[in-house]
């Protein structure tokens, strides 16, 4: 037997012992341990993570143990969905357990990341080399690199400033950080190109040469100016579009602007717009400290031309005369400018004499302006004033101001001005004097007629909208006209300038000459009411023998039988006599209360009447109503029961009938239809008065009656008349009658008219040889 045989033998009988001799041992099954554990977890003895699936569990410590585990093996960064899926635990328990583990040292969570220390480190070696390589770095490029928030990058910067990193930060970009040889080689490339500026460079021309970025110039460029390294400023940060200035530049910049303004006495801001200065008068202010500057919208003016305006100014007002001053300025500036340097001039200068401005730039002394206005004074108006007392305009005026009616509105003469700014600009561009080098020459010509013609053709559409209301005796075209004949501002050619003045004036004139009307209405009601004293009683005189005709006539209508034909004979006599009374009454009431007198050459309307009704005070208008509706009526009675009240109103007295005043009446009525007779040739107004004679001598008694009664007279006079005397008037009648119907048949109208005429002789002896008792018996 072998020696390996043998041993195996021993080894054979040592597992044979150790079976007899050992224990058996108790094994659990797969369900039992599945209660045994889930009987611990109720217990709260143990605490251990499902799987996703549900089939194994671990332990807290477990799972701990291999999170880091596996972080180690990601380098030190892993997504915790990753994560959950790798260790087959759900996300829920993995974050649980992550927040367990980042309390602890040196881990942290970024955006669902678990990060350690030595991933951190290595992000700091890894920043560190890339600014070696380029010198400078930017937060948001971190970001892309290495997908993490800019937040924690720049703390992790931040941190390993001077340690891991060995950069500086950007103290106007805290996102920045570079290294001292970046700085020193962009300082070197900056102060290289800014040495070479001699003219004003924009920094975005010097960015592009030079191939850096905004930011690291703006670095750059403040150490390289506080150090004195470069000659020259940077202009416009704060608008976006910075420039870079060199001192020589600034130096040739700066005595070109002196020159200019010790030639001229101003400075233009577009001129140092166009030498690339951005904000002029900031410029102005900065750069003429000394010098008292009068900044203007255009240009800043010093005090060489301000003295020249005010000396100008000065000779105006001791010459008693007047000035423009806008062509006295350089051409480029506005009338707005020069506006304000004659504000400023006025300040300063000292005198006592009124002046006046207009058109903004054109100054004007009151006695320049008194003497304009002399012939308005002397002659024009006292004479508008007349005309307007003449007229009743001024008395109508008044009567509207005391009921309430003016409206006061007044009409203003307003064109665009800048319209009239820049004609006055236009025709400004020269003159005799001027300021610096840019003087003006102006070219004057005769223009007086066309001026004239110009301001007509304007203000009489402003004349036409003036306001009844407000009287204007002086009207602005006639003060306009005035000034152009005069001459005075021939040289301007300004028709704004003359409305201007004339505008300004007319509200004195026209006081003027409403106090002028005042005082000649005052004279005019004086003389009328010592007038009206002594002729008061002729006029009840008048009014007396008009009211006896008048019962005279109705006298004479009642031995008419007819009462149509007394109605007509009593509405003639109303038509004629009845409203001569009337118009009479009305007048003279108008003359006292009325603002518009009436025309006392023509007879009143009844229109006419009513506006006097309108006008005048109730005591007076209740009387005169009646009367004036009687008068229009058809009853005698009527009117004269209202004829009494109405003299009664007018302070007049209607005097009682006298018997003895009739006959001297009746003589002179005669008397007056005998003269009438002689002096006519009309064959039918000879027939009528004819009729009115004899009625009269037949019944002494006077009618008022016209052609078209001469039938119905002749009819009531036959049965008075002697047979001839009858035939001879109704002969003569029928031959009146035939020539009044008689068409265009000349040779018949001839006939007719030689027939009457050699009968007119006989009628008019009729009439005048005619007594009462003359009358023969009709066998």
């Amino acid at each position: 037997m072998s020696s390996v045989d043998w041993e195996e033998v021993k080894r054979l009988a040592a597992d044979f012992q150790r079976a007899q001799l050992s224990v058996s041992s108790q094994r659990l099954t797969e369900r039992n341990c599945i209660e045994v554990i889930t009987k611990l977890i109720e217990s709260k003895l143990l605490e251990v993570y499902f799987t996703t699936d549900g089939k194994e569990y671990i332990t807290p410590q477990q799972l701990t143990k291999e999170i880091k585990d596996e972080l180690y093996v990601q380098n030190g960064r892993i997504n915790l969905v990753e994560l959950a899926r790798i260790l087959n635990v759900d996300l829920s328990q993995i974050s649980n357990q992550v927040a367990e583990i980042e309390r602890g040292h040196g881990y942290t969570v970024v955006l669902g990341q678990l990060i350690d220390k030595k991933y951190i480190g290595h992000i700091a070696e890894e920043i560190n080399e890339r600014l070696i390589q380029q010198g400078q770095v930017t937060i948001p490029e971190l970001t892309r690199v290495y997908d993490l928030p800019s937040d924690f990058l720049q703390s992790v910067v931040e941190k390993q400033l001077g340690k891991t990193i060995n950069a500086k930060q950007d103290k106007q970009d805290s996102h920045t950080f570079y290294t001292d040889a970046f700085v020193t080689r962009n300082k070197a490339i900056v102060r290289g190109a800014l040495i070479a500026a001699t003219k004003p460079t924009p920094v975005t021309a010097i960015l592009n040469q030079c191939n850096i970025s905004e930011g690291t110039f703006n670095s750059v460029i403040d150490s390289l100016i506080e150090a004195k390294q470069i000659a020259g400023i940077l202009t416009g940060r704060q608008s976006g579009a910075a420039t870079f200035v060199p001192h020589i530049y600034s130096k040739a910049q700066n005595e070109w602007i002196d020159n200019f303004y010790k030639q001229n006495g101003y400075v233009e801001y577009d001129a140092l717009s166009r030498l690339g200065i951005q904000d002029p008068q900031t410029f102005v202010k900065r750069h003429f400290v000394k010098e008292k500057l009068l900044l203007l919208p255009t240009c800043a003016v010093g005090k060489q031309l301000l003295d020249q305006i005010e000396g100008s100014v000065e000779e105006a007002i001791v010459s008693s005369s007047w000035v423009d001053i806008l062509p006295l300025l350089p051409s480029v500036l506005e009338v707005e400018d020069a506006e304000i340097i004659l504000k400023e001039v006025q300040k300063s200068v000292k005198s006592s004499l009124t002046t006046h401005t207009f058109c903004s730039t054109v100054v004007v002394t009151d006695q320049f302006l008194q003497s304009l206005l002399k012939p308005f004074h002397e002659e024009i108006i006292q004479k508008k004033a007349e005309e307007a007392v003449t007229s009743g305009k001024y008395q109508q005026f008044q009567t509207e101001l005391k009921l309430g009616k003016s409206t006061n509105s007044n009409v203003e003469i307003e064109d665009s001005k800048a319209d009239r700014r820049d004609e006055r600009r236009k025709k400004a561009t020269g003159g005799k004097v001027g300021g610096g080098t840019q003087g003006r020459e102006t070219k004057t010509k005769s223009t007086k007629k066309k001026q004239r013609a110009r301001i007509e053709a304007s203000d009489s559409e402003d004349e036409k909208t003036t306001s009844s209301s407000k009287l204007n005796l002086i009207s602005l075209i006639e003060i306009q006209n005035s000034i152009v004949k005069s001459g005075a501002f021939e040289e301007l050619d300004s028709d704004e300038l003359v409305q201007e003045i004339s505008s300004f004036v007319q509200p004195d004139l026209n006081k003027a000459a409403l106090q002028a009307a005042s005082i000649a209405y005052e004279n005019i009601v004086l003389n009328r009411n010592s007038s009206r004293r002594k002729t008061h009683s002729d006029t009840q005189d008048k009014l007396n023998v008009l009211v006896n005709d008048i019962r005279l006539y109705e006298k004479a209508i009642k031995h008419f039988s007819s009462k149509d034909t007394q109605g007509q004979l009593v509405k003639y006599l109303l038509k004629t006599t009845g409203t001569e009374l009337v118009n009479y009454i009305f007048t003279l009431v108008a003359q006292d209360n009325c603002s518009h007198q009436p025309d006392a050459t023509k007879e009143l309307t009844p229109e006419a009447r009513q506006k006097v009704l309108n006008e005048i005070p109730t005591d007076i208008k209740d009387p005169l109503t009646k009367l004036h509706k009687a008068v229009g009526g058809s009853s005698l009675d009527d009117f004269m029961a209202a004829v009494d009240p109405a003299f009664a109103a007018v302070d007049l007295m209607l005097r009682k009938p006298d018997k003895k005043k009739e006959r001297p009446q009746l003589l002179a009525h005669r008397q007056a239809l005998l003269q009438q007779l002689e002096s006519t040739d009309d064959p039918a107004l000879v027939l009528h008065v004819t009729c009115l004679i004899l009625f009269q001598a037949c019944t002494q008694t006077m009618i008022q009656a016209s052609g078209r009664f001469v039938s119905v007279i002749l009819q009531y006079l036959a049965p008075q008349l002697s047979i001839e005397i009858n035939q001879s008037l109704k002969d003569y009648h029928d031959l009146v009658m035939k020539l009044l119907k008689i068409g265009d048949d000349e040779n018949e109208k001839s006939q007719t008219i030689s027939e009457l005429q050699n009968k007119i002789d006989s009628i008019k002896k009729i009439a005048i040889n005619f007594k009462k008792n003359s009358i023969s018996d009709k066998s």
